[in-house]
């Protein structure tokens, strides 16, 4: 269809055509709402008509939509145009709109200047990284897809886009065959531009980010020489020359390329995909690097291929070396010449080990590798790393010395994680089957240093006097004196955070150590220097984790999955500037089977040489999940929702229309709404840390407890927005369950170890909170009747959980309803029955949903539970509290929550990547804290 200006889409108005795509027509228009002028893609008759792809494009573009970066052009909005007699909508997409030309049509003037080539390719491999974060590979990197404006190269089209999610297999998304322009993309054979396609890609083999990387060496070769790297006069023989051909030389097209930026490029050209850069991230650092390096353009065209011994011919500045390292196939880059050693990047394999498990106990949890500290640690002179390898299933530590053929096993620490080396080099620490152990370097017997750690700890490190620090899995820290006793540092704080990851500052005056919040959000963490002698605590940064220091004077710290450094004063404990990110995507711990594995560890180690040692892993670190209904019989049914990392509870609206679910990121729980008819998912509460929903009887609002800067409050929201928040109650106070006139609201707090529950009456718009049972034990998950004259709840008044009824708000004394322990009530809407999560006696399964008649008399009559179905083999997530997290349908047949999707196969880590030198960049990049 055709649009004339003046015409109305929604809250668009069209200003003019701006052309035809290969995929639709494209408009200038004007966001009335917002006063901004916009591009909008009308996309064709069959895709609006297929409801399918309508479908799938609804739901995929939220995840395309939020990619915010500089150079990515971004998705505002996905709409439907009323066609005229059809009776079918068409789909359109509303964009940033942009103002230059494609790098497609500049290369029409032959090759970009060096500089400029740089520039953008710098800036795209920026986005690329930032999109792959997120899980998205975009499958159609070409010149095509790159504008070039006033702001900054800008990354178009993520038509082919592939989103991958931990715990599911990759699939090609409906906008994959919507956004292409070019015309060389042929529904229905390959998928993308046939020139810039990687070997895996053109097979129909399964791709991810190292197939854009293929691309982007295609597209900064085009760039550079002007010239495709791969030709040919039919696609047939393009795709010849792709899988069986290498392009020419940079340097015999464009004499003055520098060698270096040749190796960059064959790199990202390499036909094995494990041959290319693994990270987009570390491709930006290379280019912007050779970009700001003064000898760019003359560095010497010199390969040489032998043997090398460590620290042979390392500081021959500017050469591009491939070296057979002592039998172990490596290939790094040694940069341009510099009046300071030459920072050299590699790989080295963990073999004899069959692979590094950085994972710990639970890693077939962990979507990254990174458990809860890191799995390698280097010897004080830097010649040596030792690391946690497993081979044949068999766990124990590894030595891998850099002048040697392989790594050979540490005999004695069998079943080791958290290997740390003692300052004079003597003993490696380890932690094992409940206890800290030391095991001579050179060989010997293990000794034992500290018993009945029940957990494994969160961070083990050796200090210069010979002390050993460690954190408990309970969040408390640890030393070990040379004598081999051990104490607990007193660094006290808040009694809801954990203190983990310990890092002792030059004689041991000071210790560091990361402070992380009970709640599994990310961004309130902090930075903390105790001193030893006094007890005094000095927060030093927020936001951020896993803190090293360095003797050149800086201080290295992760923010998921970004490493920064800062200067830093180690006498006076200051921060002396900014911190500036140096590396991304480091593995780090930000997410795990248990809460207590989600410590920040970062898998990054610096040598006293200044040697980096670290792992790749992506940012977002969370294992997605599923909204389901279960019926009484137990079948469990999807709910066609996004696959997102969903929070606990999921709680039904009194019409039984709407879902309230918590959303999890790596910073916050928001609270989002999930239409169970339209299908759609969209905010309510966004940028905190929600716990527990529950809906006003009225469906017209949702109270949840708030976590936001550190304060939680009981807030009030709006589900229409017409009113903004109401804060009810201060602190730790967990909604639960209305009375059915709306006015009083059964909650529970957890003011030490008991838990109780509360009436928060909510009048004239003041509420009060007052006590209904305070005991020492713990009374939590209360439901009040459909009538609202009972209340179920669970007590720990026996021993263990049992759900017990009694009236409201009283007289009368409590029944008990279960029989061998229950929890997590919930009544019929018909108030004639009661169902709970309990065990059945005798059986072995775990838990089953149960339920039980329920009679008000008088007398009360309580029957007998009865089980449903069982939770075992379900992947249910219906049990938590303080709070029931799973809801019942209007008319009983249905529960509604969430199910855990397969977790995905648990990487397997065989390289280490090694930055030599990589002081000098850092101090190059960073001013010292040292003081003058």
């Amino acid at each position: 269809m055709s649009l004339s200006s003046g015409a109305r889409l929604g809250p668009y108005e069209i200003l003019a055509k701006l052309g035809e795509g290969g995929m639709g027509e494209v408009y200038k228009a004007k966001d009335t709402r917002l006063d901004r002028t916009v591009a909008i893609k009308m996309l064709p008759p069959e895709v609006s008509a297929d409801p399918d792809r309508r479908a799938r494009l609804h739901r995929e573009a939220k995840t395309i939509a939020g990619l915010t970066h500089p150079h990515i052009c971004t998705l505002y909005d996905v709409g439907e145009h009323p066609s005229a007699g059809s009776g079918q909508a068409t789909l359109y997409l509303v964009m940033e709109h942009l103002q230059g030309d494609t790098l497609s049509e500049r290369l029409h003037k032959g090759p970009l200047p060096l500089d400029q080539a740089f520039g953008v390719a710098t800036e795209i491999a920026d986005a690329l990284a930032a999109a792959h974060r997120q899980g998205i590979v975009h499958r159609d990197l070409k010149p095509g897809n790159i504008m070039l404006t006033k702001a900054g190269a800008k990354l178009l089209d993520f038509g082919l886009a592939k989103l991958k999610t931990s715990g599911s297999a990759s699939a090609s998304v409906a906008l994959s065959s919507l956004l292409t322009q070019e015309p060389s993309t042929q529904a229905g054979l390959i998928l993308g531009t046939v020139p810039y396609m990687a070997p895996e890609q053109l097979e129909g083999k399964e791709t991810d980010a190292r197939s854009d990387i293929f691309s982007f060496g295609a597209v900064l070769y085009e760039m550079v020489t002007g010239q495709r790297p791969f030709a040919g006069e039919s696609q047939a023989s393009i795709i010849s020359a792709i899988m069986l051909s290498q392009p020419a030389a940079l340097s015999s097209i464009q004499p003055v390329t520098p060698p270096a930026l040749d190796w960059v490029v064959r790199k990202c050209l390499a036909k094995d995909p494990e041959a290319r850069w693994q990270s987009a991230g570390d491709l930006a650092d290379e280019l912007r690097w050779m970009r700001e390096s003064s000898g760019i353009t003359a560095a010497p065209d010199v390969r040489r291929s032998r043997r090398w011994g460590l620290g042979t011919g390392l500081l021959a500045a500017g050469l591009v070396v491939t070296a057979a390292w002592a039998g172990v196939g490596l290939t790094w880059l040694l940069r341009p010449a510099v009046p300071t050693p030459a920072v050299a990047r590699l790989s080295v394999q963990v073999g004899e080990a069959e692979e590094l498990n950085a994972g710990g106990w639970n890693e077939a949890w962990l979507p990254t590798p990174g458990g809860s500290s890191t799995a390698f640690a280097w010897t004080p002179d830097g010649q040596a790393l030792v690391f946690v390898g497993r081979r044949g299933g068999f766990q124990q530590l590894y030595v891998r010395r850099l002048d040697a053929a392989e790594a050979h096993p540490l005999a004695g620490t069998e079943g080791a994680v958290m290997p740390a080396v003692s300052a004079d080099g003597r003993f490696v620490a380890f932690a094992a089957k409940g206890a800290i152990k030391k095991v001579p370097f050179g060989g010997g017997p293990a000794m034992e240093l500290a018993r009945d750690v029940s957990q494994l700890p969160r961070g083990l490190v050796w200090g210069d006097r010979g002390r050993l620090y460690f954190a408990k899995a309970e969040g408390t820290i640890w030393q070990i004196s040379a004598e081999g006793t051990p104490s607990e540092v007193p660094t006290g704080g808040a009694s809801d955070a954990k203190h983990c990851l310990p890092w002792p500052l030059p004689g041991e005056r000071a210790l560091l150590y990361s402070v992380r919040a009970a709640e599994r959000a990310w961004g309130e963490e902090e930075i903390v220097a105790f001193t030893l002698a006094t007890g005094e605590r000095k927060i030093l940064l927020k936001d951020a984790s896993d803190a090293r220091y360095l003797p050149t004077g800086h201080l290295l710290f992760l923010r998921r999955g970004t490493l920064f450094a800062v200067p830093f004063d180690a006498e006076r404990l200051e921060i002396r500037g900014a911190p500036v990110a140096m590396l991304e995507t480091v593995a780090q711990a930000l997410a795990g089977g248990h809460a207590s594995d989600a410590t920040g560890a970062g898998q990054y180690a610096i040598a006293p040489t200044g040697t980096l040692a670290w792992l790749p892993g992506p940012a977002e670190s969370v294992r997605p999940s599923e909204l389901v209904t279960v019926d009484r019989g137990g079948n469990v049914t999807p709910l066609p929702a996004p696959v997102r990392q969903y929070g606990g509870e999921a709680r039904l609206s009194p019409d039984g229309r709407r879902l309230a679910v918590k959303v999890q990121t790596l910073t916050e729980d928001g609270v989002w709404l999930y239409d169970l008819g339209r299908g759609t998912l969209s905010p309510l509460a966004q940028g905190g840390e929600a716990y527990a929903q529950v809906w006003s009887p009225d469906g017209q609002h949702i109270v949840t407890s708030w976590l936001e800067h550190g304060q939680r409050s009981l807030v009030s929201y709006s589900v229409e927005g017409t009113t903004p928040p109401r804060v009810l109650a201060q602190g730790r106070v967990y909604p639960s369950s209305f009375t059915p006139d709306g006015r009083q609201l059964a909650a529970t707090s957890s003011p030490s170890n008991s838990t109780d529950i509360l009436i928060v009456t909510d009048e004239h718009g003041k509420a009060r909170v007052e006590p209904l049972l305070q005991t020492p034990y713990k009374e939590w998950w209360p439901a009040f009747s459909p009538d609202g004259r009972w209340l179920a709840y669970g007590s720990s008044v026996s021993g263990r959980d049992e759900i017990y009824v009694r009236p409201y708000p009283g007289p009368g004394p409590a029944e008990q309803v279960s029989i061998d322990g229950g929890h997590s009530p919930v009544w019929h809407p018909g108030g004639k029955e009661l169902l709970f999560l309990g065990r059945v006696p005798g059986e072995t399964g775990g838990q089953f949903m149960m339920a039980v008649e329920f009679r008000a008399g008088p007398p009360v009559t309580v029957g007998r539970p009865r089980p449903l179905f069982g939770l075992k083999g379900r992947a249910l997530s219906f049990s938590c509290g303080p709070v029931r997290c799973f809801d019942i349908s209007p008319d009983g047949q249905r529960f509604y929550g969430i199910r855990l999707t397969t977790p995905p196969p648990r990487p397997v880590v065989t390289h280490i990547n090694l930055i030599f030198n990589w002081s000098e960049e850092l101090k190059a990049k960073v001013a010292s804290g040292q003081a003058k």
